[in-house]
C-alpha cells in the first residue's frame, strides 16, 4: 500500500486506488484521475458543503467517484448535530475500507494507492488512523514494502 497526504506527484502505476478530500482536493483528484491507466478501479469520495458544488469528475470505468454533500448528513449518531467538515469522508472511507478488507493486515497488504487531500486538519483521524498502520505494517513486514509519506 502506498499512502500520501501531499499533493502529487505520486506513483500513477497503481491499478487499485482509494481517494478522499473535500472540495478544495477537486483539482488534484481531477489530475490524478487523468494520470490513471483506464484498467485502473477504486473508489473516489469528495466532501462539499452543498449538492451544488457536485461537478464532473471524469474517472476510468471501474473508478467510483460518489460525492459527500454534507447539508444532507447529519453528525454523530443521536446528536442532533451538523455534519462537520471530514466527516461526511471519514465516515465513507472507513465503511468503504471495512467492505473491502476484513482486517488492517489484509489492508496494509493491498496494492492500493491511497490519497486524502484537503486542508489541514481534514478528516484528521482517518489520517492519523491509515498512517499508523502503515506504520505499523512497514515495522512488522518487511518482504512487500508499504510507504508512508
Amino acid at each position: 500500500m502506498f499512502l500520501d497526504f501531499a499533493d502529487p506527484p505520486l506513483p500513477y502505476d497503481a491499478i487499485r486506488v482509494l481517494f478522499a478530500g473535500d472540495a478544495s482536493s477537486v483539482p488534484t483528484l481531477r489530475a490524478m484521475l487523468a494520470a490513471l491507466p483506464i484498467c485502473a478501479r477504486g473508489q473516489v469520495f469528495v466532501e462539499v458543503d452543498t449538492a451544488a458544488q457536485i461537478e464532473e469528475l471524469p474517472s476510468p470505468g471501474r473508478v467510483t467517484v460518489t460525492w459527500l454533500a454534507r447539508d444532507r448528513r447529519s453528525g454523530a449518531p443521536g446528536s442532533g448535530l451538523a455534519c462537520a467538515s471530514g466527516e461526511a469522508v471519514e465516515r465513507a472511507v472507513r465503511a468503504w475500507l471495512a467492505e473491502m478488507y476484513v482486517d488492517a493486515d489484509a489492508l496494509a497488504e493491498a496494492e492500493h494507492l491511497m490519497w486524502v487531500g484537503g486542508p489541514e486538519g481534514f478528516a484528521w483521524d482517518l489520517r492519523r488512523d491509515l498512517h499508523d498502520m502503515v506504520s505499523h505494517h512497514q515495522s512488522v513486514s518487511t518482504d512487500r514494502g508499504a510507504t508512508a509519506v
